[in-house]
């Protein structure tokens, strides 16, 4: 009578099988989720510049100049105005905000208050950003949460590069060619 089972050397042959398979499909999904991630980010970068302008209508901390937010999270930002929440974006993205933040879809981000290019300026008037505003997106741990940067300013346009693994968070808007290109 035989015993009902499989051999050692059929239980290595599905092994190897699983991970030969793993092997291949594993890849695919990390480039899926940082395709994903950029996404996100990229929608992150609008729903920013859509905050803004509707922050920009009110004037929030009543000093009598209608301006832009400068931080995402605190006392006068796109989250909360004085203790009072007003919510143009959502916590998770507030909390996403420089490099010392909780990274939202593996991206941090960061409010700019300064312009290169084209033209050098700043968005400050004294201590109120009423010139217009940006913000830069870069991936939390690159090449695992994600490869590419993003930009957008108050034109709206969104930029897209990869800044490669030294890069860090954009501090002035300088979306320069070719190494920029708007993002669709």
């Amino acid at each position: 009578m035989r015993n009902k089972g499989f051999t050692l050397i059929e239980l290595m042959i599905v092994v190897a099988i699983i991970a030969i398979i793993a092997a291949i499909a594993i890849p695919s999904l990390l480039r899926s989720r940082m395709a994903a991630n950029a996404t996100a980010a990229a929608a992150a970068c609008k729903a920013f510049a859509e905050a803004e302008e509707i922050y920009h209508r009110t004037d929030y901390d009543a000093d009598g100049v209608l301006e832009y937010a400068t931080k995402m999270s605190g006392a006068t930002s796109l989250l909360t105005n004085g203790g009072t929440e007003i919510a143009l974006i959502d916590r998770a993205f507030a909390a996403a905000e420089s490099a010392t933040g909780q990274p939202k879809a593996g991206y941090i981000f960061t409010i700019l208050t300064t312009q290169t290019t084209p033209i050098a300026r700043l968005f400050m008037s004294g201590t109120n950003l009423t010139l217009g505003y940006a913000m830069s997106a870069a991936p939390g741990a690159y090449d695992s949460t994600g490869r590419d940067s993003f930009m957008i300013s108050n034109s709206g346009t969104i930029y897209q590069s990869d800044q490669g693994s030294g890069s860090s968070l954009q501090t002035t808007f300088n979306p320069v060619a070719p190494t920029w290109t708007p993002t669709e």
